[in-house]
């Protein structure tokens, strides 16, 4: 099951009397960045961590990291045509399949979020009901939703909070009450992260929105027609985001990175050609430090391995990450990137399809960078 975009959220803040304003910026012509392919040892190497131990027919959607001996995987597995969610949880070593005391049965595990390995938070349907979840480090319970219909919902956690994005509303959680106010400038929100309570960034169809502690700010390129699809806050003055050019028919989608410095944005993909291309950007993230992933899926992706593509000290290298065994593959796609703590390393989620004469299987993937 492919459904679009899935970004881990992470945001922090009260929405009391949310206001709306609007600080359009343009966009910087495109930085001509340079671009290299990957072949030096201080290229970081993607590695398979798991793959194709669930079902025939799996995904992963999300995922959510807080050290390098905790991470939660979230997804789907179809057994005999019914739909299971699944929640993989990272102990340091190995990837388990969750059966924590408290676990809601649900059709899909959309999205995972959390602030600490006592504070998880994830969020699912099934065909009959929407599902949120909350593990305190021993057993998961269900928590009531705000509101009916929230789709493909963007969870974000930080500690005592919790919030619930929708394509209508945000809400958020705490003390055992729900808050919500309408999504500014009707923007469906593709992926919303903060660095503080005061601080945040979401993105969404032509949207850029900024939270300041107090209400939102709509901040988005003008004039640039481009779909956001994912978000990443490096400091208070440095924000990255992945987009794709407007549609054309019988044209290709090309990706293209935004920065923001604090008062502008800067067009940093590089020339028609160069860096990205190729690749449907879904996901963003970083080490705080001025390295900057991304990933997706590649445009003609048959027979071909997972693309990262790193940009560091204005330079973009492409780094394919290694092929998974079992037959000839026919597509990676990768869903979510996240950091692991401060190691410098970074796990991502998706699937990979393989030739089986048949209809080719799509199986669950988990990979992790090296240094």
């Amino acid at each position: 099951m492919r459904t679009g975009t899935y970004l881990k959220v992470a945001v922090a803040a009260a929405l009391t009397a949310a206001t709306m304003t609007v600080a359009q910026a343009s966009v910087a012509a495109p930085v001509a960045a340079p671009f290299t392919a990957a072949h030096a040892a201080h290229t970081p190497a993607w590695h398979t961590s798991e793959a194709g131990k669930l079902s025939d027919l799996s995904t992963l959607f999300d995922i959510a990291s807080v050290n390098a001996n905790s991470a939660w995987a979230v997804g789907v597995q179809y057994v005999d045509s019914i739909g299971q969610g699944v929640i993989l949880h990272w102990n340091g070593r190995t990837w388990t399949q969750q059966s924590t005391p408290g676990l809601p049965e649900t059709g899909v595990w959309h999205n995972v979020a959390a602030s600490s390995a006592h504070d998880v938070w994830a969020y699912g349907w099934s065909q009959v009901r929407e599902t949120l979840a909350h593990y305190d480090g021993k057993r998961w319970t269900e928590v009531p939703l705000p509101q009916e219909g929230n789709g493909f919902a963007k969870l974000a956690a930080v500690p005592g909070r919790v919030w619930l994005v929708n394509d209508t509303s945000i809400s958020t959680y705490a003390n055992g009450t729900w808050q919500s106010t309408p999504v500014p400038g009707g923007a469906l929100i593709s992926a919303i992260e903060a660095r503080t309570a005061d601080d945040a960034w979401a993105v969404g169809s032509s949207k850029v929105l900024h939270w300041d502690g107090g209400s939102w700010t709509d901040v988005s390129p003008a004039g640039s027609g481009l779909t956001m699809t994912s978000v990443y806050q490096e400091s208070a003055r440095s924000v990255w985001v992945t987009a794709l050019t407007p549609y054309v028919e019988d044209e290709r989608q090309q990706t293209k990175v935004l920065h923001w410095d604090g008062s502008s944005w800067t067009d940093v993909t590089g020339p028609v050609d160069g860096p990205v291309d190729g690749l449907r950007a879904n996901a963003v993230t970083g080490d705080g430090k001025g390295t900057v992933w991304i990933s997706g899926g590649r445009h003609n992706g048959y027979e071909s391995t997972t693309l990262y593509w790193r940009f560091r000290d204005g330079v973009w290298t492409s780094v394919a990450g290694d092929s998974v065994p079992g037959g000839e593959t026919n597509y990676y796609v990768i869903n979510d990137l996240a950091p692991i703590g401060r190691t410098g390393q970074f796990w991502s989620v998706g699937s990979y399809q393989i030739n089986t004469g048949d209809a080719p299987g799509e199986y669950e993937l988990i990979q992790r960078s090296t240094r």
